[in-house]
């Protein structure tokens, strides 16, 4: 190979490796700029398939994005005044192997917002530390449509 052909590919993969590293920068970036972000698993309806990545506490909507991957916006939304958390619970023995035992899982029912028909309601599973759901549960009790729909 000539001299110049292995420079030209050498700039072109240092040039790919800093757009990769920048969009990823960039799209950190996005997710955390307000706070208010958690490691969170996600697991929607019947799925057996559980996905990674954060949780961010927005003004009205707990957004999912994934760990990896290209998308700036949440991959999952579920309104705030429509979540409410069943129950929690400790992992299962694939969950632990997952997340690691000190996670709790947290399963929720989401409406959409001013949906009260009850085939509206959609499952889902949420595995996060202690702290996080306390940070969760805190967040769901300082709306008011919680002290609405707890009256």
């Amino acid at each position: 190979m000539s001299g110049q052909l292995v420079f030209a590919l050498s700039v072109a993969l240092a040039a790919l490796a800093f757009g990769a590293v920048a969009w990823l920068v960039a799209r950190f970036w996005i997710i955390t700029r307000h706070g208010g972000v958690v490691e969170c698993g996600l697991r929607q309806g019947s799925s057996p398939k559980w996905r990674h990545g954060v949780a961010e506490y927005q003004r009205d909507q707990l957004c999912w994005h994934r760990s990896v991957g290209l998308r700036l916006r949440p991959a999952a939304c579920f309104p705030r005044a429509g979540l409410r958390i069943v129950r929690s619970r400790p992992p299962g023995a694939a969950e632990a192997d997952r997340f690691g035992p000190e996670v709790l899982i947290a399963e929720c029912e989401s409406r959409p917002e001013r949906s009260a028909r009850s085939r509206d309601v959609q499952r889902i599973e949420l595995a996060m530390s202690q702290a996080a759901l306390t940070g969760l549960l805190s967040w769901l009790e300082a709306s008011p449509e919680f002290h609405l729909r707890a009256g």
